[in-house]
């Protein structure tokens, strides 16, 4: 009787039994329905011992030898009948419902199952327990719309329920993604724990010894920790990442050693492939924690979740390949473009950050000092943008605590430092021996981090941005052709054969002040950033520029830079062609 599945009996009138999901001995699990409240629960029923009642107490707390009277017997029909409770005292033992009350009474973690309540009958005692509702942490994980950040939050979370189950004398035999719950508001909850196990595990305890449990549980289970967690936690971690499917026998060179990671993706992100080995191993003694953090935390829990929390914040952080080249062309005598980069990789402890700043301008007309123009504005930029604390590390003094990225105030600083080169190129141009009168240059202010990519444009020399196979122009032209086509009075085609092309209605010293265009986007891996002068765009449309950097020129920025400038020479290159292509990776 006691292991058979009553699916459809309805206990305390309330509780609806539903199919079986587990069983140990004397206590098998289900699920169920709450017809109270319409939400699925989770229902463990154990079997009464023989004289449980005398220790049990009813709810008024009167000990059941107490009651000796047919009135007690036979209460009014007025009054609540008295249910007993099950006892959590301390004399429950592995397995029973008293002693996963008793567990989750002390662990107490959002990320662990919430006990409903707990009564007996005159048969079973019964543990009801929260079904979290949500998507398996297979389906979670495999949405696009979820980043590294949300993923391995979930992760942190999980880790931490299993920490509070340590400190409460147990671990779980298997941590697997399909134990695990996300629910809508983004809590990830271990939602069965068919596979609790006491700590220390009982002489001949029964194991599931699945793909993800530990070796010592199956090989020396009276030697077992909490650290048997790290191994499945780490086989979890395995599955999700990088196989993206349960476990198989083939996933393995041998019993308990899965095939190394960097056999098959060579370059794997170094924090992935650590936080792998130092849990999904063999041998107990690699595993988390390092000799210092045992002083703390000897499970190695601790420092996973430290480990996790660098993940979490870290790994959808992309690096930057960066190539800059410039040439005169096959027309002109002089170089009139100018650029300037600046570029910043730093750590702090297992924080590293990294990010670029790009300065590309192009002179207008020789006999006007373009070439003053460019170099004089670049300087101007350079001078403005190491003086803000954003770009501290620039200029080689202490830099930001690292923190959520300020889009808003990167797009004002660079709009500013754009306006105050104007001034200082106006002013020159205006002020004698400093310069020539008339001179002026179009403007790159680009940042690029390992997400983002904010540009400040004046002219029209151009960023665009590669992702997913296609280029986008981010910026916009600022000349009366291109205002043309904006109104609808010349098509694409027609502007490529005007006459007034190259007339650009703003440019860097032509006016007492200008208004910069503040563009935008975010980057992923795979993706490029192209800065150029028109001497690159009037050669290369954007179908060829796509094409380069997709197709021909995928292995490296600088192998893309020197493709570039060779086919603009090779189309002839009427004008000077500057570019600074990065590559994400």
């Amino acid at each position: 009787m006691a292991n058979s599945s009553p699916s459809g009996v309805r206990i305390k009138d309330r509780y609806e039994i539903q199919e079986q999901i587990g069983e140990r001995p004397g206590v098998v699990r289900f699920r169920g329905l709450d017809h109270s409240t319409g939400q699925p629960v989770i229902i463990l029923r154990g079997n009464l011992p023989e004289m449980m009642a005398e220790a049990l107490l009813l709810d008024e707390d009167v000990p059941v030898a107490a009651i000796d009277t047919e009135a007690d017997f036979m209460p009014a029909f007025d009054e609540p009948m008295p249910v007993a409770k099950v006892d959590t005292g301390g004399t429950a033992t592995w397995p029973s419902v008293g002693w996963e009350l008793a567990l989750l009474e002390k662990a107490q973690h959002p990320a662990l199952p919430g006990v409903i309540e707990t009564f007996a009958d005159g048969t079973h005692e019964y543990l009801i327990e929260d079904c979290p509702q949500g998507r398996s942490l297979w389906d979670a994980w495999d949405d696009p719309d979820n980043d590294t950040a949300i993923r391995y939050g979930w992760l942190v979370q999980v880790a931490q329920g299993l920490h509070a189950l340590h400190q409460a004398g147990a671990l779980v035999e298997g941590v697997r993604p399909d134990i695990i719950t996300v629910t809508d508001s983004g809590q990830a909850i271990l939602s069965d724990l068919s596979d609790l196990l006491p700590l220390p595990i009982p002489p001949g305890t029964p194991l599931r010894a699945n793909l993800y449990t530990a070796p010592e549980l199956i090989l020396n289970p009276d030697q077992a920790d909490a650290r048997a967690d790290l191994y499945s936690f780490g086989a979890m971690i395995y599955s999700l990442e990088y196989l993206h499917h349960a476990l198989e026998e083939k996933d393995f060179e041998r019993q308990f050693s899965p095939n190394l990671i960097t056999d098959r993706f060579p370059d794997v992100h170094p924090g992935f492939f650590r936080l792998v080995c130092k849990t999904f191993t063999r041998d107990l003694n690699t595993r988390f924690p390092t000799d210092e953090a045992s002083k703390k935390d000897a499970t190695g829990f601790t420092e996973l979740i430290d480990t996790l929390e660098v993940c979490r914040r870290s790994f959808d952080n992309c690096r930057l390949d960066i190539a800059a080249w410039t040439t005169t062309g096959m027309v002109r005598t002089g170089n009139e473009d100018a650029f300037g980069l600046m570029h910043a990789v730093e750590s702090r402890q297992d924080d590293l950050s990294e990010y670029a700043i790009v300065l590309l301008c192009d002179g207008m007309g020789g006999y006007e000092a373009g070439e003053v123009a460019a170099q004089m504005c670049v300087a101007a930029l350079r001078t403005y943008l190491l003086q803000q604390p954003m770009f501290a590390a620039l200029a080689g003094k202490e830099p930001p605590e690292p923190g959520v990225f300020d889009e808003a105030k990167c797009r004002e600083i660079l709009k500013d430092s754009l306006k105050h080169a104007n001034k200082e190129v106006y002013t020159a141009a205006r002020t004698p021996g400093k310069g020539r009168r008339g001179m002026g240059c179009t403007a790159e202010a680009v940042y690029v981090d390992a997400r983002n990519v904010v540009v400040g444009h004046v002219g029209d020399s151009r960023t665009y941005h590669l992702s997913h196979g296609r280029l986008k122009q981010l910026t916009r032209d600022q000349t009366l052709v291109n205002r043309l086509v904006e109104l609808g009075q010349l098509t694409a085609e027609e502007a490529e054969e005007h006459p007034r092309k190259n007339e650009l209605q703003q440019a860097i010293g032509g006016q007492p002040d200008v208004q910069p265009g503040q563009y935008s986007a975010k980057l992923t891996r795979g993706d490029w950033v192209l800065v150029c002068s028109d001497g690159l765009t009037n050669h290369v449309p954007t179908a060829d520029l796509e094409k380069m950097l997709t197709r021909e020129t995928a292995n490296s920025a600088e192998e893309a830079a020197r493709r570039l400038l060779n086919l603009v020479n090779l189309r002839g290159a009427t004008d000077n062609a500057t570019i600074v292509v990065i590559r994400v990776m």
